[in-house]
C-alpha cells in the first residue's frame, strides 16, 4: 500500500479567518502567504523524503484553507523540489476550466517530472460551481464531455476539430505530449454512478475522498462490477482515497486533541457554502447526492468536527495503521492521500507529523 501527501499549502494564519466562504481577500498578507507557501512546499519535501510515494494536489477557490487555485503551477514548483515522489493531480476541477489548456498543462507536467505525472479529474464542491459561475446543472455534462477531450488532446497524433455541446475547437494540436504513452495513469474522483460507469469503461483509476468506509465500500464495489463487465481488473494504485489524518504520539494525545477541536466550535477558513446556499446548489445539480459532513474538516458547518472521527485518521501510529489498512481490507484502496493541515496545527506540528508517519506507520501499510 503507497501513502500519497496532499500538498494543501494552507495559509498559515487560517486560524483568523471567518468560518463562511469565500474568504475575503483582505485577510492575506503578502509576508505571511510567501512564507506559508514555502512551509508547503517543506513539508512535501519531508513527506518525500521519508517515504511518501505520491505528492498531491488539488484545485481549489477563494480559501487559504487549500491555497491551490492553480494547481498546476504548485505541482511544477514541487517537482522541482521532489524528484522521486509521483506527482498526483488529484486534481484539476474540469468543468471549470478550458480542456484544452488542462491537456497543454498535464502534458507540461509529465514532461516536467520525466515521467512522474498522475493525472484526476473531479466535479468539486458544490460551491467551486459558484467560482466561475458554472450553472451546476451542467456540470455533470460537461465533466463527461472534457474528460473525451482531454484524453483525445493527449494522444491524438494528428491535429483535429473538436464539435461538442459545450466545447468548440476548430483546431486542437496539443503540444508536448505525455512521457509516459499513451497516457499518464488517470483517476476519476467520484461517487455518482454515471462517472464510475465512464471511469470502468475507459479503464481509469478512481478516488474518493472524505467518506466513511462503509460508503467507500459500496462505492468500489460498483467500480470493480463495472470494470469486470468492462473486461479488466483495477490494479491496487487505481483505488484511491483521500482522508483527513492527525496522528500523535499515542491514543491519548490525539484524543485530546480532537475534544480540543470540538470544543473551539466550527474551524475558520472553510472552503464551503453556507447550508442555505449549498443545498440551492445541490439541487440545482440535478439530484445528485451530496452529503456535508463529507466536506474537509475546515468546512464552515458546525457539525462537521462532530463527526469528524467517523471519518478521518485519528491517533497514535498504531491506531492508524489500523485504520489505513481497514480501507485497504474492505475497499481495495491501494493508495491513500492524506490531509495532515488540520484545524490549529502549525507547521511545526505537521512536520513532526509527518516524520513519525515515516518512522512508525509507513513501514506497517507498505506491507498490506
Amino acid at each position: 500500500m503507497k501513502a500519497s501527501y496532499l500538498g494543501a499549502m494552507g495559509y498559515s494564519q487560517r486560524y483568523t479567518f471567518p468560518t463562511t466562504w469565500p474568504i475575503p481577500p483582505s485577510y492575506h498578507d503578502p509576508e505571511t502567504s510567501v512564507e506559508s507557501y514555502q512551509e508547503g512546499m517543506e513539508e512535501c519535501e519531508l513527506a518525500e523524503a521519508v517515504g511518501f510515494d505520491w505528492i498531491s494536489f488539488s484545485e481549489h477557490h477563494y480559501s487559504g484553507r487549500i491555497a491551490t487555485g492553480a494547481p498546476a503551477v504548485m505541482a511544477a514548483a514541487v517537482a522541482e523540489r521532489c524528484k522521486n515522489a509521483k506527482i498526483a493531480m488529484l486534481g484539476h476541477l474540469l468543468t471549470l476550466n478550458n480542456p484544452v489548456r488542462v491537456a497543454e498543462e498535464l502534458g507540461l507536467l509529465d514532461n516536467l517530472t520525466n515521467g512522474r505525472l498522475v493525472i484526476g479529474f473531479l466535479r468539486g464542491t458544490p460551491n467551486e460551481d459558484q467560482t466561475y459561475s458554472i450553472n451546476p446543472s451542467e456540470g455533470r455534462e460537461r465533466l463527461l464531455e472534457g474528460m473525451d477531450l482531454v484524453i483525445k488532446a493527449l494522444t491524438e497524433l494528428q491535429p483535429f476539430s473538436w464539435e461538442g455541446r459545450y466545447y468548440q475547437f476548430r483546431t486542437v494540436a496539443v503540444w508536448p505530449r505525455p512521457v509516459q504513452q499513451p497516457l499518464p495513469p488517470m483517476v476519476v474522483a467520484t461517487r455518482s454512478d454515471d462517472m464510475l460507469q465512464y471511469a470502468a469503461t475507459h479503464k481509469l483509476g478512481l478516488a474518493v475522498s472524505f467518506v466513511p468506509i462503509e460508503q467507500m465500500a459500496q462505492v468500489v464495489e460498483k467500480y470493480i462490477g463495472w470494470c469486470r463487465e468492462a473486461g479488466w481488473q483495477p490494479t491496487p494504485d487505481q483505488i484511491i482515497y483521500r482522508g483527513n489524518i492527525y496522528l500523535a504520539e499515542t491514543d491519548q494525545q490525539a484524543d485530546a486533541w480532537f475534544e480540543g477541536v470540538k470544543g473551539a466550535g466550527p474551524a475558520p477558513g472553510g472552503i464551503a457554502m453556507r447550508p442555505t446556499q449549498s443545498r440551492a446548489v445541490q439541487a440545482a445539480r440535478a439530484g445528485e447526492a451530496f452529503d456535508l459532513r463529507n466536506v474537509l474538516a475546515g468546512s464552515a458547518q458546525g457539525d462537521v468536527v462532530g463527526v469528524a472521527r467517523s471519518l478521518n485518521f485519528i491517533g497514535g501510529p498504531d491506531t492508524v495503521a489500523k485504520q489505513i489498512k481497514a480501507f485497504h481490507d474492505q475497499c481495495g484502496v491501494g493508495v491513500v492521500d492524506l490531509f495532515f493541515q488540520q484545524p490549529s496545527v502549525s507547521h511545526k506540528e505537521v512536520m513532526k507529523e509527518i516524520e513519525l508517519f515515516g518512522k512508525e506507520v509507513l513501514p506497517q501499510i507498505k506491507a498490506f
